[in-house]
């Protein structure tokens, strides 16, 4: 193997859909319950932001800090470690680590529960660079954190991207990277028609077989 990686987290690495979900039901039922279905069926991968804004819809935008706020603290100091690896997830990335493959992540999870999330699974020598949406002075999409992987880390340039969502894929074209769509994940219902895939595969195991 001569390349290297870089990995979406949710639904990619992470099965925290179940978690996530539950959030998002819980805030919502407080703040605007008539918007219940909006949150039982909102794809996991956007911002947080995003999402909120998306659930509360145009009406409710004044309780989008609250709602924000709200989900942080129940995410974070209840329903975390909820969430857990897709199968086979550790032993791969504990076997390319041990190949030297370098490997990065890029998610639009918050920098907190992504650390927690990582230390809580034993993966801290694995990557050499995590990017998330909230960890530089400014947010960013997905598309420039992969771009500020690249500049700081050259090794990265010939890289593939691994991701669920229609978005991981576009952010992967954009950066001229090969996509590696994974089919365990929450995008599988989106419109893949604009964006290039390298390859699908079905375990994460299967990276092992790339070249």
């Amino acid at each position: 193997m001569s390349k290297a990686f870089i990995f979406d987290l949710d639904g990619t690495l992470v099965d925290s859909e179940k978690a996530i979900y539950r959030c998002f039901q819980e805030v919502i039922e407080k703040l605007a319950p008539e918007r219940l279905p909006y949150a039982k069926n909102i794809l996991i991968g956007p911002p947080l932001h995003d999402t909120a804004s998306e659930i509360l819809g145009h009406k409710n935008q004044g309780k989008l800090e609250e709602f924000i706020k709200l989900f942080i603290q129940l995410h974070d100091d209840q329903v975390l470690f909820h969430s857990q690896p897709y199968a086979r997830v550790t032993e791969t990335l504990n076997k390319l680590h041990k190949q030297n493959i370098p490997m990065s992540i890029a998610t639009n999870k918050r920098e907190n529960p992504t650390l927690k999330l990582i230390k809580h699974f034993g993966w801290n020598n694995y990557f050499k660079k995590i990017e998330c949406s909230d960890s530089n002075k400014y947010n960013r999409n997905k598309n420039q954190m992969i771009r500020d992987i690249l500049k700081s880390n050259p090794e990265f340039c010939s890289s593939f991207f691994v991701g669920d969502t229609v978005n991981d894929g576009f952010s992967a074209n954009q950066n001229q990277l090969s996509f590696i769509k994974v089919n365990f994940g929450y995008g599988n219902n989106q419109n893949w028609s604009s964006i290039n895939i390298e390859y699908k595969i079905n375990n994460l195991e299967e990276l092992l077989k790339i070249n």
